[in-house]
């Protein structure tokens, strides 16, 4: 017989189950996996997406976005690289100059964290973390920015142009107080309830008549008072001690009226009178602008964006990074356009020693620069 034929033969048995042993064969291959013991999954592979790159933005987006020109981001990096930089080039770090420039976007802006992150290539995690890193490195450099003036030559500079105002004399800053919206601890509710019943920091703030910020308190809740804070600062235990006796500053009537502190006349009765608190709301006016140009300028500050949702301490060193960054673009000559400020408030609260002594000096001002009216 044909081998062909005999194996041909052979592939069919009658008496043979096959339905049976197709059953056996599929039970054998099914393998039960122990219910603890879950199939591997394979890996997810890292999508990283496109970071920040300065050189391919244009300068007017620069200014619109950051707030700052192009060199002075560069002249700031270099101030704080050392404290931002990553310390590895290894699983795709993010740049230092990455970092800071989602943080200038955010004291700009004042917008979401996870809207940052989607415009920077991190994510929202990421970017509260770079937030307090950059905080605290430009932390460091608020002394270099922010300093009243000491010197004699740069003291007369800053009086000489406080004079060309309104004519007032030895003018050494404008001082006042401004609220930043915040939303308060729920175990200090009360000590950050201002008198709008908003929750707020009470910031008091030093400026020169050219809108330079030499001076800032930001630490004081929204209940503290505006002379409360002067008391307590270290600018007014300085002027308090006598260290600076060659000027004034001019505070609105919400100050107590101090050899060292001019506020205008409740009610001015005679003409010179009258020149004078012309001369000194005229005068005083910086520091309204000062502070419309700074939350126009950094709207996180602003109350048109909301509370900034961080601890006081916090929202407190985003208010002295904005105000040194503020310097930073004066310095560079950038422009903003102003918010309104408030109507002055000349109601005045003129009682203790301290404001008998300051009168003496206030009348000795309005007798010797403001008993006959001053041409141009």
């Amino acid at each position: 017989m044909d081998g062909g034929f005999f194996l041909a033969q052979l592939d069919f048995f009658p008496a043979m189950d096959y339905d049976h042993m197709q059953e056996e064969e599929v039970t054998e291959t099914i393998v039960q996996h122990p219910v603890h013991v879950r199939p591997r999954r394979l890996p997810r592979p890292r999508v990283f997406r496109q970071r920040l790159v300065l050189e391919h933005m244009s300068d007017r987006k620069i200014v619109d976005d950051y707030r700052l020109t192009r060199t002075a981001i560069h002249q700031l990096y270099h101030e704080i690289r050392d404290d931002i930089d990553p310390t590895t080039h290894r699983s795709h770090a993010v740049p230092g100059l990455a970092k800071l420039l989602t943080v200038l976007q955010f004291l700009a802006t004042g917008t979401f964290q996870h809207v940052l992150g989607g415009n920077s290539g991190v994510d929202q995690a990421t970017v509260s973390r770079h937030l307090s890193q950059v905080l605290h490195a430009l932390k460091k450099c608020v002394r270099q920015h922010i300093a009243f003036p000491t010197g004699e030559e740069e003291q007369r500079r800053v009086k000489q142009d406080f004079y060309k105002i309104a004519r007032l004399p030895n003018v050494l800053g404008a001082i006042d107080c401004t609220h930043v919206a915040l939303t308060p601890p729920a175990d200090r509710e009360l000590q950050y309830r201002n008198r709008k019943m908003g929750h707020s920091l009470n910031v008091q703030v030093v400026c020169d008549a050219n809108l330079r910020i030499r001076d800032v308190v930001t630490r004081f809740p929204g209940s503290c008072h505006d002379s409360y804070i002067l008391s307590n600062s270290a600018l007014g235990r300085k002027f308090a001690e006598g260290q600076n006796q060659n000027g004034w500053l001019l505070g609105d009537a919400g100050y107590g009226l101090k050899t060292w502190l001019l506020t205008p006349l409740a009610v001015p009765r005679s003409d010179a009178e009258k020149r004078y608190n012309e001369a000194h709301i005229a005068t005083r006016c910086t520091i309204e602008r000062t502070f419309g140009v700074l939350k126009s300028r950094f709207r996180c500050l602003h109350i048109s964006g909301g509370s900034l949702q961080y601890s006081p301490e916090k929202v407190a060193d985003i208010v002295l990074v904005c105000c040194m960054l503020h310097n930073i673009a004066l310095k560079h000559h950038l422009d903003i356009d102003i918010v309104v400020p408030p109507e002055v408030d000349i109601a005045s609260s003129d009682r203790g020693t301290d404001a008998s002594k300051g009168n003496a000096v206030r009348r000795k001002v309005i007798h010797d620069f403001f008993s006959e009216p001053r041409h141009p």
